[in-house]
């Protein structure tokens, strides 16, 4: 099933202003900071905040469904690997529940959509089944 999408007016803020773990670069033209978050070391609390941010990413696309949304969790993810290069000990994981909270808060909104689409058009491509 596609979404609809659209371009992005003036009126779309830039998600670099408006995601708290987002920024822009300086000096200003270098890009953006997709992904600026610390770990607390404290698994659980780790979690919760990434479900926190997932959520506030989750309501900025739906607010917001331009073309450049379609691409923004890639840049998220790509930037999440970029800043946990080493790996933690002892689980061997290089994510931290911060990274592993946010993916598993939008895989489960993900997968609760598809259920809702499933059940309504009886496959993802629309259609019975």
């Amino acid at each position: 099933m596609k979404v609809q999408t659209r371009r992005a007016s003036a009126k779309v803020p830039h998600e670099a202003d408006t995601l708290s773990f987002m920024h822009r670069k300086m000096p200003a033209g270098s890009g953006i900071c997709y992904w600026n978050v610390e770990s607390s070391g404290h698994f659980g609390k780790d979690c919760d905040k990434g479900h926190e941010l997932a959520r506030e990413y989750l309501d900025y696309i739906g607010r917001h469904p331009t073309n450049g949304a379609t691409t923004l969790l890639g840049c998220i993810v790509n930037d999440m690997v970029r800043l946990r290069q080493e790996e933690r000990l002892p689980s061997r994981n290089h994510l931290t529940g911060v990274e592993i909270g946010f993916l598993g808060e939008v895989n489960r909104y993900a997968m609760a959509t598809m259920v809702a689409v499933v059940k309504t058009k009886g496959n993802p491509e629309g259609g019975v089944a």
